[in-house]
């Protein structure tokens, strides 16, 4: 008998997450309640019928929310469904749990590919892929659940969260809407390792690379525990020779490729397989993905940039001189500086959105920045000077959140995808 059998379960939230949470429950047995919405009185209701519950959160509820400090307050206990998914994965699955600021998707991607052409079955869950809840219960099960961790998902993580490989791919500021500080943000990527077991690799950047020096922040945390770096320096323990022309070939990604040489390495794979997957690897839709050029100019989508440390990742990693597109829902506050752009190789930034005038006041000392309603009427005006350029980079890189205009990152890489495949075959 499935030890959920008849055990009461509230799962808040009915998206992807949530949904996989209650499907996976209620096929071992479990007596499920679904709320769409996190209400407080909903879940007292539930609390006092109950008694002894669980809930289960998605990663969109925020544990100060009303709803889960009314199940706190209740007794009731609280996980995540990445907590809850990995305790359902079959006995003998690995675990390699990926997190960062930026990148991260495209490692777990990365990694699960290279697990796959050696012939195990490697699934990529968690914050990209399937929820976990859901690849527990795939036929065959998964050998290696190669799991992306949202700093969202890793605030309720618990010992079920135990990885054979734990990385922090990299740290730099995010979702300060949700955490509220820096410190409070890296408190919780940090949670990757609480449950590392005494064989497990724990990866961190090494600190020649690393501004916000991730490894002393892990020393203070876990005290005594052993970890690894892994980087382009000489401090770092796990290092590689990209291969030249590979999507990691550039000063931004390098480390990352580093990371996975590292991971796939512990895992047992050879020199050469590893070596092989970085150079072969394909991008994620919306990760510096070239989807237009005309003359010498490339439209380079990174909708996926939506913070801004991401959009000047994005701009290092773009062949100047930059016409940038940037603007939406600021997560954050608008540190990054015109001057700091225009040393990158930014000649003029387009802005638009929910944003975009704050962008233009902040920026505009430095290097142009017209202000436009919309992604359409900025990139109009980007690809007449774009026609202007014998070389360069189109980039739309917002350094926000989308949720302005556009029901995601991705609607907002589609959309300018399609208008600059438009302007380039027209020449308009």
């Amino acid at each position: 008998m499935s030890t959920f059998s008849g055990k009461p379960f509230l799962v808040l939230g009915a998206g992807k997450s949530g949904k996989a949470a209650a499907a996976a429950l209620r096929a071992r047995g479990a007596a499920v309640s679904v709320l769409e919405k996190a209400e407080e009185s909903a879940v007292r209701r539930w609390a006092a019928a109950n008694c002894g519950g669980t809930v289960v959160a998605s990663p969109g509820i925020p544990p100060s929310d009303p709803a889960m400090r009314a199940a706190a307050d209740c007794g009731l206990a609280i996980r995540g469904e990445l907590s809850l998914g990995c305790s359902l994965l079959p006995r003998g699955a690995g675990i390699v749990a990926i997190t960062g600021s930026k990148g991260k998707s495209s490692l777990v991607k990365l990694v699960a590919d290279a697990l796959s052409a050696t012939g195990r079955n490697a699934v990529p869950c968690g914050n990209y892929g399937l929820p976990v809840c859901e690849a527990a219960d795939l036929s065959p099960p998964p050998d290696v659940a190669v799991v992306e961790c949202s700093s969202f998902q890793l605030e309720t993580a618990d010992e079920a969260l135990a990885p054979d490989v734990a990385v922090l791919l990299n740290f730099s500021g995010d979702h300060l809407d949700r955490h509220g500080s820096m410190e409070a943000y890296l408190d919780a990527k940090l949670n990757i390792f609480a449950h590392c077991g005494a064989k497990s690799l724990a990866l961190v950047p090494a600190p020649s690379e690393d501004p916000a020096n991730v490894a002393e922040a892990f020393e203070r945390r876990f005290p005594g525990r052993p970890f690894a770096t892994f980087g382009c320096g000489a401090d770092a323990d796990f290092t590689v020779e990209v291969p030249h022309g590979s999507y990691f070939d550039n000063p931004v990604l390098r480390p990352a490729a580093a990371a996975a040489f590292a991971v796939l390495r512990h895992l047992g794979a050879d020199g050469e397989t590893a070596l092989n997957a970085i150079r072969d690897f394909v991008p994620l839709p919306h990760r510096m993905q070239c989807v237009a050029r005309r003359g010498g100019v490339s439209w380079i989508d990174n909708s996926k940039a939506t913070s801004l440390a991401a959009l000047a990742a994005s701009v290092d990693m773009s062949k100047a001189p930059v016409l940038l597109l940037a603007g939406g829902r600021l997560k954050e506050s608008l540190g990054l500086s015109g001057d700091a752009l225009r040393r990158k190789g930014v000649v003029k930034a387009f802005v638009f959105g929910e944003c975009g005038e704050k962008m233009a006041r902040h920026w505009s000392k430095a290097l142009p920045c017209p202000l436009f309603p919309d992604l359409p009427s900025a990139m109009a005006a980007a690809a007449r000077d774009a026609d202007a350029l014998a070389a360069g980079t189109v980039l739309l890189a917002p350094g926000t959140a989308s949720f302005d205009q556009f029901s995601s990152y991705a609607e907002r890489g589609d959309l300018f995808a399609a208008l600059a495949r438009g302007y380039c075959r027209s020449g308009r």
